[in-house]
């Protein structure tokens, strides 16, 4: 065993730099090198390899660890939850309120307490057992997925029920995302964490595309309370897989400082470090103007497109497709590729969409046009992601996961104007607008966000 891989069943510590065990890598040995077993390296067969092979198996390189591969699938089965639930809130709130704006408040009534949560936990994250907080956010989402169910099975549900619900998902997704980011680069060490983090990405982009698809089905089969259930069931899987994992404990050597002191010292480290600023500055940017197409869409579907939920389901999971497609292509990127270009192009790539979507609402266009949504979201959420942990350093990461976290919670800054505006104007006409405001935005970042714009 070479000396830079980590012992089988061991993973790689947060300041290990050294690659995970290759496990059929393209560069697992040298041409002429000897293989387990005695078998030595044929240079002819090593040249054969092609670019796409090679491209390949760096793209999927992280899936070699172990204990990544459960964290991946307890990620992938929790978020094919997530994405259902989120599909069946939306049609759900509009089928009892008929309202934009009510579908909007509730879409976004997650991210107050996502914004207010993500300011403790990343000091919590650094104090306490990691596995133990992703687990105890993913039994959250089992109680609040039976809680809406039976409500829904009973007929005593009201729109009030699932925005109660929507904020107390707000509070567990600040807690689970930065605790899962930092056990990342904990088992993948430093040189593979760009690649991780893009494969969790793809992961949350497959669901995306799969998963509402599934659940638009199901809920024309068997309803919103069965949907419901299903979601719960599926967030006990995920219990289940990260169970499966080593624990991770706290640094017992970090500096014992008051929640409210950690917490500023994080927001000192992200303003002195001006490339790192200006990536979640970008992302948050992205985030308020980008994603309010992505809570209304069920809405929306419904009222352009008079959409049924499979039809609904189908747009989303066409994004899912973008979103994977570009997820993939970031996971193969590595450093000195200019992701600080890519990153800033995905917005460019949103803006396109948004504006083609309410410029030709037809729904084989809008299939089309969803491709390019789900491929500008992956370039925001999974290379700022990637980027924002790889440029932090060991001490700080859990406190700028949570930063990055925090830039989802501002949502409502985006998704409750476009609501209100979809109510006075219609949805073709706001879409139209706020395309034009993002593609203003992402020419004026490009012209001022220097560092970004030279982040190789």
């Amino acid at each position: 065993m070479a000396a830079s891989e980590p012992p089988p069943g061991r993973r790689a510590s947060a300041t290990d730099d050294a690659l995970p065990p290759d496990r059929g890598s393209v560069n697992s040995a040298p041409p002429g090198a000897s293989l387990p077993g005695g078998v030595n390296a044929d240079p002819v067969r090593v040249a054969h390899k092609s670019g796409a092979s090679r491209l390949l198996g760096r793209t999927f390189e992280s899936l070699g660890n172990r204990d990544y591969r459960f964290l991946w699938l307890s990620m992938m089965t929790g978020m094919s939850g997530t994405q259902m639930q989120m599909l069946a809130r939306g049609i759900l709130i509009y089928e009892i309120t008929g309202s934009y704006a009510l579908t909007g408040i509730v879409s976004a009534g997650f991210a107050p307490a996502m914004l207010i949560g993500s300011v403790v936990s990343g000091t919590l994250t650094e104090r306490f057992e990691r596995r133990s907080i992703i687990q105890a956010t993913q039994f959250g989402q089992v109680l609040l997925a039976l809680s809406i169910g039976l409500l829904v099975l009973t007929d005593l549900i009201i729109w009030q029920h699932i925005l109660i619900a929507s904020v107390l998902q707000g509070g567990i997704f600040a807690f689970m995302m930065p605790a899962r980011q930092v056990v990342i680069p904990m088992i993948v060490g430093k040189n593979l964490m760009s690649n991780a983090m893009s494969l969790n990405s793809a992961a949350m982009s497959f669901t995306a595309m799969a998963a509402p698809a599934v659940g638009g089905i199901l809920y024309g089969l068997i309803g919103a309370d069965g949907v419901y259930f299903i979601v719960c069931g599926l967030n006990l899987t995920a219990i289940g897989l990260t169970g499966i994992l080593p624990k991770f404990p706290p640094d017992p050597n970090a500096p014992r400082r008051s929640i409210l002191s950690n917490t500023a010292e994080g927001f000192t480290y992200v303003r002195r470090n001006r490339t790192l600023m200006s990536v979640i500055v970008f992302v948050a940017l992205g985030t308020i103007l980008s994603m309010p197409f992505r809570m209304l869409l069920p809405a929306i579907s419904s009222d352009v497109f008079e959409a049924s939920e499979f039809k609904t389901g189908v747009l989303v999971a066409v994004m899912g497709v973008g979103s994977l497609v570009g997820a993939l292509a970031i996971a193969a990127m590595r450093q000195g590729q200019r992701r600080g270009l890519v990153l800033m192009g995905s917005a460019f790539v949103s803006a396109f969409g948004l504006v083609v979507f309410a410029g030709l609402p037809i729904y084989w266009i809008g299939i089309i046009v969803m491709i390019f949504m789900g491929i500008g979201e992956a370039g925001r959420f999974a290379l700022g992601q990637a980027l924002s942990m790889e440029l932090s350093d060991d001490e700080h990461r859990a406190r700028v996961a949570s930063l990055f976290q925090m830039t989802f919670g501002l949502m409502p800054l985006g998704i409750l104007p476009v609501s209100l505006a979809m109510e006075l104007f219609g949805a073709e006409r706001t879409l139209f607008v706020l395309g034009l405001i993002l593609l203003t935005a992402s020419v004026l970042s490009l012209g001022f966000m220097r560092r970004l714009r030279q982040l190789g």
